[in-house]
């Protein structure tokens, strides 16, 4: 039962949008309800695969395998593990809110503009769920499209050229991933045809358990993935398409994309660098470690820097998304938990601050800090949620945020001290500048810009609909985080088991890992 959840959850979405564009009657309410109705359908099938999940089991569950194409062995296998698990919910839960902050806001080619959202979803959710490496592929690169036209269509006035960057910039590190997952492939089918193992070619599970590579293929395949994985992230250097993407963006697209599309590129480290390639994994360690805390440092100056409140947003996740990949690449059980989670937090957090700019922005038309101020006065009910997922944000105890980064900096304390003091000095910052925004557009004297009409409302119900289970969420995690960290500690520690698993000069850091736990 459980497993045909599992495969209603991806595709329902992918029927929400055939049916939104036959929809009939009104141009606008029709295409949105129907896009309501989908997405909150996929949410149930991911809140139930939640409850019937087994924290005690490591590998996937809720297997569905049918045969897509048989003569060459590529098949719809699906499955989840404490991984995907948490990226599955986050997903769905973004997807009700994307729906929710484009209710007013776009109200032209709407039957278009949900249906592409939903396909966007369906993608997002394929990638978290695949177990058939031709299948992540597809789902991986097919949510480039959906994306790019949202962006193209419904951005602001650069919008094609933020459309155009994000597309080249991600389509071009792809195509390097490709070359890298066809060579394993074809590595595999080699190897388990000479030993007669019955095992299916592109089998994910199969592939990470039974391959093996030499020293040298693994450092060649590490960076053809990385190169699709860490503009997808975005890594330092890697990450000027993202800031342009963000600002045009419409609303919800832009809570998609710091939401869940910059998870991507981390779970395709952890899924595939990390478990596929421990030697090359530990060999790369020092690079990303020190790119990562570049980018901490580098998008929190930025940010400081902005005058615009979606930009200096835009520049947050490159520093927290730097955390992320700080976390994962700490190569421990504590550094990898904590990197996991905190791509949760990020997700919750600053998806959530996208959609309360997007409601500010459709307030006032602008979102220039130096127009704006002592807005709590005029809209209570919304400063008590940007504020709220501000606490969040910059890692206030007591709420989602502080666990990720604290789990992070342990983790990486234990590899290498350094990295983790500067990265602390990024979480001084991040607090640094959301505060100071806070203050600039919240607090002090009543400043607005000239705006059609009387004052300014206050969030409507719908509004609150959107951001109280995000703002839930941040609560849950920061009291309970271990109801999350269970769920996703037995897929972590058999990562940590296959980064051991090196010749001796590799597993110095792992084994201290394992030999503590």
């Amino acid at each position: 039962m459980l497993s045909f959840l599992l495969m209603l959850m991806v595709l329902e979405p992918l029927i929400g949008a055939v049916a939104v564009m036959v929809s009939r009657g009104d141009s606008v309410r029709g295409p949105r309800a129907v896009a309501l109705i989908s997405s909150c359908i996929s949410l149930v099938c991911a809140v139930i695969v939640v409850v019937g999940f087994d924290p005690g089991v490591a590998g996937p569950q809720m297997p569905t395998c049918k045969e897509w194409l048989p003569g060459v062995g590529i098949e719809f296998h699906l499955g989840i593990d404490g991984i995907s698990l948490w990226l599955v919910a986050l997903t769905s839960l973004l997807s009700v809110t994307a729906v929710l902050v484009s209710w007013e806001s776009v109200r032209e080619r709407t039957r278009g503009y949900y249906a592409l959202l939903l396909l966007l979803e369906t993608g997002m959710l394929g990638v978290f769920v695949a177990l058939d490496v031709v299948l992540f592929y597809i789902f991986f690169e097919f949510t480039l499209i959906p994306l790019f036209f949202l962006i193209g269509i419904w951005g602001g006035p650069e919008r094609k050229l933020a459309a155009r960057k994000f597309f080249i910039f991600t389509l071009a590190g792809s195509v390097l991933t490709l070359l890298g997952l066809i060579y394993v492939v074809v590595v595999f089918h080699a190897q388990a045809t000479r030993a007669g193992l019955p095992v299916s070619p592109f089998s994910i599970p199969d592939i990470v358990q039974h391959v093996r590579l030499s020293t040298s293929e693994q450092w060649w395949v590490f960076l053809a993935l990385m190169a699709g994985f860490a503009i997808k992230v975005p890594l330092f250097p890697f990450h000027t398409w993202l800031p342009l993407a963000h600002v045009e963006a419409p609303t919800a697209g832009s809570v998609i994309l710091a939401g869940v599309l910059l998870k991507i590129g981390t779970y395709g480290f952890l899924r595939f660098n990390l478990s596929l390639l421990p030697a090359a994994s530990q060999h790369f360690l020092g690079l990303i470690a020190v790119l990562a805390v570049i980018g901490i440092i580098y998008g929190a100056l930025v940010a400081l820097a902005q005058d615009k409140i979606k930009k200096l947003v835009a520049y947050s996740s490159v520093s927290h998304l730097g955390f992320c990949m700080l976390g994962l690449f700490a190569l421990n059980t504590v550094g990898i938990s904590g990197g996991v989670l905190q791509m949760i937090n990020h997700g919750l957090s600053t998806g959530a601050l996208f959609a309360l700019v997007g409601m500010l922005y459709e307030r006032y038309h602008t979102l220039e800090i130096k127009s704006l101020g002592g807005l709590a006065r005029r809209l209570p009910v919304l400063t008590f949620f940007f504020v709220f997922i501000t606490l969040s944000s910059i890692g206030l105890p007591g709420l989602n945020g502080f666990v990720g980064e604290f789990l992070v900096l342990v983790g990486m304390f234990q590899v290498n001290r350094m990295f983790a003091a500067v990265a602390a000095v990024g979480i001084i910052l991040g607090a640094f500048y959301m505060l100071w925004l806070v203050q600039r557009v919240f607090f002090g004297p009543l400043r607005e810009p000239p705006h059609d009409g009387g004052p300014v409302s206050d969030m409507n119900w719908r509004e609150i609909a959107a951001l109280a289970p995000i703002a839930a969420a941040c609560l849950w995690i920061g009291l309970f985080p271990n109801f999350f960290l269970n769920r996703m500690e037995p897929a972590v520690r058999q990562v940590v088991q296959r980064l051991h698993q090196l010749p001796p000069k590799f597993s110095a850091h792992v084994k201290m890992d394992v030999e503590h736990d």
